[in-house]
């Protein structure tokens, strides 16, 4: 029936690869069958019901209902990107446009695309990157994606910082809100610029952070466009400007300060004509470029000194900027017989025939930048020696997901390969011996709960062959949630399993060596008077005696007796004058002979 109104359209509605339905009264009338199979219900079964039931709570179905009956009513196509649930009550996400009939008044016709697939690949993304993100973390830039409708779909923490929430509390809301007021309606108007030929629009606006303070940021926002030309997503980067901003004002008002503050952040500037042979420069820039006149340049002396293994690709960049790709380049110059590294940013504007008609453009000094990632570079790379020359096995363990990364020594130290035990956490837990299994647990479980400042383990592993390897396990928390609840721990692993066979034996040694001495010393004379000084030992006076024989410190005594490391020396002072006894030596043999060896 309701085909027939619709007349030729009925086709399109009965697409193989668009779900449309169509509404009245938020109910359903009509859904073609792909909207059917996206969501998981039988033909027709969607038809009469609620639209209600399709939305997660009832906080998103009214905002949806509210932003898209605002658009319908103004005669305008709602367009966004939403939660829905699944008739098996899971979730998929969903890009929606949704106009009314107007043949048909209280009708409206919606287009739905499923993006569900794309948008886990997305999370799954995110996720992967979180586990390398504490390296880059440091960077002063944010970093954030949106979707068309404002909702972010990704902030790093540098973004959460400024504005004093976590990742939760951002993903899924707009932007608007931590914008300055006066600022949101420009910002959507440069926004809707980007096109997939202009791609890239930076905006300089104020944000509201954490402390309620109004800072400047500048954001270079990038459009990701389909196939098809639609705007899907808006990455943007954005740098705190505002003492930029500040310097700005000042410098409206001196060029002085103008010439101080480049000379201080290393940032000189430049401007080109339409005559692209000599350009205006700042002080600071014939500073870094070591260039005899401090107001105008020429082409020529400028790339001269741009070192010759980068020329091809400054070249290439800037004629892209001329096609409207934005110039952002870092390249080397010699200067003085030495060599700068350079960071070069520029707006250009052409006339309608693509002549450059003006370019602005800033050039900072990035050498000790470069030199700081040089460095870290060189930290992993001899951090990663260190690891290999010391045996330790580097793992990393992100507990909600239950997934353990760890080197390929890991899999070496038991015999299996990545392929045949993978990153589960059951099946490395499934490895340790069961007599250890309880002690392992009791440790894990006092440092996720914070109860110990770090984890430490000695258990053993079941190898591939069935023998079992002895391991030292160390590790630490290095993230948490909002609640406290631990979401990563970072560690080492070391094999013992040769120390400990040697202490074993070294134990067993000891023992045999004390049996002989005791028979044959127990004839001595001065064995009664041992026996008898012994029998008048305190048992925490027995206890320190025989730690201190097997070669424990004040420190691992005090540690295993809970005292303090000054009461355990002055306990070893009183009982060494007890019994005369004036080195560690004597204390070893009279422990020996009294049988008071401790273990360790």
């Amino acid at each position: 029936m309701l085909e027939t109104s619709i007349g030729q359209s009925a086709a399109i509605l009965n697409s193989d690869f668009i779900a449309i339905a169509i509404v009245k009264d938020r109910q359903i009338v009509w859904a073609n069958a792909v909207l059917h199979r996206i969501l998981g219900y039988q033909p027709e079964e969607l038809v009469g019901q609620a639209t209600r039931g399709l939305f997660l709570d009832q906080n998103s179905y009214e905002t949806f209902g509210r932003e898209a009956y605002a658009a319908l009513a103004l005669g305008a196509t709602y367009s966004g990107t939403i939660p829905m649930r699944r008739k098996d009550s899971s979730t998929g996400w969903y890009e929606f446009n949704m106009s009314g009939l107007a043949d048909n008044p209280g009708m409206a016709v919606g287009a739905i695309i499923d993006i569900s697939v794309a948008y886990q690949t997305r999370r799954q993304l995110i996720d992967n990157e979180a586990r390398y993100r504490s390296v880059v973390e440091d960077q002063t830039e944010l970093i954030a994606r949106f979707f068309p409708d404002g909702r972010f779909g990704f902030v790093n923490q540098v973004f959460c910082r400024l504005f004093g929430k976590s990742a939760d509390q951002l993903i899924g809301h707009r932007w608007q809100p931590i914008v300055h007021r006066e600022d949101q309606y420009m910002i959507e108007a440069r926004l809707r610029e980007l096109t997939p030929d202009s791609p890239v629009v930076t905006i300089e606006n104020r944000v509201i952070a954490a402390n309620g303070e109004q800072r400047w940021v500048q954001f270079v926002n990038r459009g990701i466009f389909d196939a098809a030309g639609t705007l899907t997503e808006t990455q943007s980067v954005g740098r705190d400007i505002t003492t930029l901003k500040q310097i700005e004002a000042s410098l409206r008002l001196s060029e002085e300060t103008l010439q101080r503050a480049q000379e201080v952040g290393r940032i000189g500037s430049f401007s080109i004509n339409h005559d692209t042979e000599t350009f205006d420069i700042t002080k600071e820039t014939a500073r870094l470029f070591d260039l005899d006149n401090d107001t105008v340049a020429t082409f020529s002396e400028w790339f001269s000194r741009v070192h010759p293994d980068d020329q091809d690709k400054v070249e290439s960049a800037w004629r892209a900027a001329l096609q409207g790709a934005p110039y952002d380049m870092t390249y080397r110059i010699v200067v003085q017989g030495g060599i700068r590294w350079i960071r070069a940013l520029a707006e250009l504007q052409c006339d309608d025939l693509g002549q450059l008609k003006q370019a602005v453009g800033t050039v900072q000094d990035v050498s000790d930048l470069k030199q700081i990632e040089s460095n870290l570079r060189e930290s992993d790379e001899q951090l990663e020696m260190a690891l290999a020359g010391s045996g330790l096995v580097l793992w990393d363990w992100h507990i909600p997901a239950r997934k353990v990364a760890a080197g390929k020594r890991w899999f070496e130290l038991l015999g299996y390969t990545n392929a045949e035990l993978g990153n589960d956490e059951a099946d490395w837990m499934a490895l340790i011996h069961p007599k250890d299994l309880e002690s392992f647990q009791q440790s894990l479980a006092a440092h996720l709960q914070g109860e110990t400042p770090g984890f430490e383990s000695e258990h053993r592993l079941r190898h591939k062959d069935g023998h079992w390897v002895s391991v030292e396990a160390r590790g630490k928390v290095t993230r948490r949630d909002t609640h406290n609840a631990a979401v990563r721990m970072v560690g080492t692993l070391l094999d013992i399993t040769q120390s400990r066979r040697l202490k074993d034996e070294g134990m067993d040694l000891l023992k045999r060596i004390e049996v002989l001495i005791r028979e044959n010393s127990s004839s001595l004379p001065a064995a009664a008077e041992a026996d008898k000084a012994a029998d008048s030992l305190t048992k925490r006076q027995r206890q320190i005696i025989g730690m201190i024989a097997i070669g424990m410190t004040s420190a691992d005594i005090g540690k295993r007796l809970h005292l303090s490391t000054a009461t355990v020396i002055s306990h070893r002072r009183n009982l060494m004058a007890k019994l005369d006894l004036h080195t560690t030596a004597e204390v070893t043999r009279f422990a020996i002979d009294q049988g008071l060896l401790a273990s360790k």
